[in-house]
């Protein structure tokens, strides 16, 4: 009795097809609500008396390292919604534009708000640990976007074939370009671009989309994202957990920096507690001994405290700091004169005149001169 024997065919009988699948699409929605929401929030600046005004964008919730280390965390969220000036926010408006369609396009409108709003609060972390100025602005959660999509062109970049290989070195190539741009244009916070480039990075491997085919009922080929909520929130959470305690360790950090003592110098000297003021400007000054600012305020301390011999010494290495300041040898000049230095003050006084010739000062300056003058002669 013969046996059955199974014959493997040496080629099959038709050449394979490539097949054209699909990509699951989502409709962007938040793009629109975001790009709203910065514009809202520009024109209303701009009402209060202007987005590049300090004190509107303080007001407003921008990135100020001081008011984040007494307890105002918010602004490391908040700061990501200002913009400073009209051009800053058309350029944003205009990269979230682009970038937002097509990262909400592929990632879906959640996973997408998620990413733009990490990545923001990333960049700004980075910017309060390490750049002691105000800023504010999208660039960081903007860059987040720029990363995610990075990532997921790379995941998928065999798929792709080369039209997305050629997309992926164009996102790069755009990256690097704004962060050198970034590092050699002064004003930048380019801290905030890298801190929302590295969360991007990594927030779209977390929650980016993974495809695979399944059949339908019918026996038809479907391309399914698999990465859903329930394989990716540990990864997020884990996420959110580092970003707070980061957040925390910056704060302990940062409550000892010079910029922060500063503004506490500043303030106590606005409270009329000129001795507290001393002691905070003294501790920004061993922090920062570059820092005019910060002689400056020490020498109005000194001056209010009846310590002219400190207070000129302070107004002494502000002027060696920042010798185009006026109002620093406005001050030196006036506390000369009451150790009885006149003729250093005269000189001081007329260094003020140079740097300030307009009329509404020139008076005053000239009437003590004059009576300077009188206090040298015999």
């Amino acid at each position: 009795m013969s046996q059955p024997v199974s014959v493997e065919p040496s080629s099959p009988p038709y050449p394979p097809r490539r097949v054209y699948l699909a990509l699951p699409f989502h409709q962007p929605l938040f793009t629109w609500v975001l790009l709203a929401v910065n514009v809202l929030i520009w024109l209303l600046m701009t009402v209060r008396g202007g987005s590049e005004r300090l004190d509107v964008l303080i007001a407003f919730g921008a990135k100020f390292n001081p008011l984040i280390v007494e307890g105002q965390v918010w602004r490391l969220l908040t700061s990501i919604f200002l913009h400073i000036g009209l051009m800053h926010l058309l350029f944003n408006s205009y990269a979230l534009f682009r970038l937002g369609m097509d990262v909400e396009h592929i990632f879906g409108s959640g996973r997408f708000l998620v990413l733009y709003l990490l990545s923001g609060v990333s960049g700004s972390l980075l910017s309060f640990a390490f750049n002691p100025h105000l800023s504010a602005g999208a660039s960081g959660a903007i860059f987040g976007l720029i990363g995610a999509l990075g990532v997921y062109l790379f995941r998928h970049r065999q798929a792709f074939g080369q039209l997305g290989q050629r997309r992926l070195w164009d996102v790069i190539g755009v990256a690097l370009y704004n962060l050198v741009f970034g590092f050699v244009t002064p004003g930048i916070d380019n801290l905030g671009h890298l801190g929302g480039l590295v969360s991007g990075v990594v927030l779209g491997w977390l929650v980016g989309p993974r495809y695979s085919v399944v059949l339908t009922a019918e026996g038809q080929p479907l391309v399914v994202d698999s990465n859903q909520w329930r394989r990716y929130w540990p990864g997020l959470a884990a996420a959110v957990f580092v970003l707070i305690v980061s957040t925390g360790l910056v704060m302990w950090k940062q409550s000892d920096s010079a910029t922060v003592h500063l503004w506490r110098g500043e303030r106590a000297l606005d409270g009329g507690d000129p001795a507290q003021a001393a002691t905070e400007l003294e501790r920004a000054i061993a922090q920062d001994p570059r820092s005019a600012e910060g002689y400056f305020y020490l020498g109005v301390a000194y001056g209010q405290l009846e310590q002219y011999a400190l207070a000129a010494q302070a107004y002494e290495q502000a002027v060696h700091l920042s010798p185009g300041s006026a109002e620093v040898r406005w001050n030196l000049a006036l506390i000369y004169a009451e150790l009885g230095r006149y003729e250093e003050a005269i000189a001081q006084m007329e260094e003020f005149i140079a740097l300030r010739p307009e009329q509404a000062y020139l008076a005053k300056a000239r009437a003590y001169i004059n009576l300077w003058q009188k206090k040298t002669k015999p």
